[in-house]
């Protein structure tokens, strides 16, 4: 099948391709998830405090899967999101949100393959950056977070996810440059390192991912998430089969 008719496929459709296929909803992870990933991401940002005026970059926005609900959420203008793919945001408007809700919302779309948050603008309240550094190599990591801490506002937060070295990616990746769609892990010792080499304070949190740890960043420690509160950062999600751990 050519990709164009790949592209067409009914949502419904496209539930049997597979991650990385070039269809909006499998081209960003399993097609299966689409709704639990961007639903789990849009819990945790409001668990974490965002609020309809503040103003967010989703850095690395895909086919909005996570951005369809921020969009509706946030203020006319506070969204944000860059992406190499048009195809992937324009796929998303025709199928997810109509012209009509673009029209009311205005959020703003930035594409451009240099990793550099900021020139996306600056003075984010938050940067959400889901399933970038699972497929990038410690140089792309340490530019993207040195411009989350040029773009975040002083109290900002930046999200990221990342898989560590386990089981399912036993290695950690000594290599450079961006891998999509392989998959790769770097250790928490290797994320703190280039945290504080950009000038942020970062730490794990335990919101529920099936293929990747999150963590939190900011140039703020005062704003990270305390320990005793992790408790209310766990993210569970009930009586759902298809949320199962893998690295595709």
């Amino acid at each position: 099948m050519s990709n164009s008719s790949i592209r067409n496929l009914s949502d419904a459709q496209a539930q049997s391709l597979r991650p990385g296929s070039e269809h909006y909803r499998a081209y960003v992870g399993p097609p299966q998830q689409y709704d639990l990933m961007g639903a789990t991401q849009f819990s945790l940002l409001v668990t974490l405090g965002l609020r309809e005026h503040h103003k967010l970059l989703d850095f690395g926005c895909g086919s909005l899967r996570a951005g369809r609900f921020f969009i509706l959420y946030l203020a006319r203008s506070n969204y944000h999101g860059l992406d190499i793919n048009p195809w992937l945001v324009e796929d998303a408007v025709r199928n997810q949100l109509g012209n009509d809700l673009l029209a009311i919302k205005s959020p703003q779309f930035h594409y451009f393959d240099d990793f550099r948050a900021d020139r996306c603008g600056t003075g984010f309240d938050f940067i959400l950056a889901q399933s970038i550094f699972s497929h990038a190599g410690a140089d792309i990591i340490e530019k993207s977070l040195r411009g989350f801490r040029a773009a975040l506002a002083p109290d900002g937060l930046a999200l990221a996810t990342v898989i560590q070295p386990g089981s399912e990616v036993p290695d950690e990746f000594l290599g450079s440059g961006w891998v999509y769609p392989g998959c790769v892990a770097h250790s928490p010792a290797t994320i703190q390192r280039l945290a504080s080499a950009a000038g942020l304070h970062a730490r794990a949190i335990p919101w529920l991912h099936p293929r990747q740890t999150w963590y939190i960043f900011s140039p703020n420690p005062a704003r990270l998430p305390r320990p005793e509160e992790d408790i209310h950062l766990s993210g569970t999600i009930l009586n759902e089969p298809s949320w199962q751990r893998s690295t595709t």
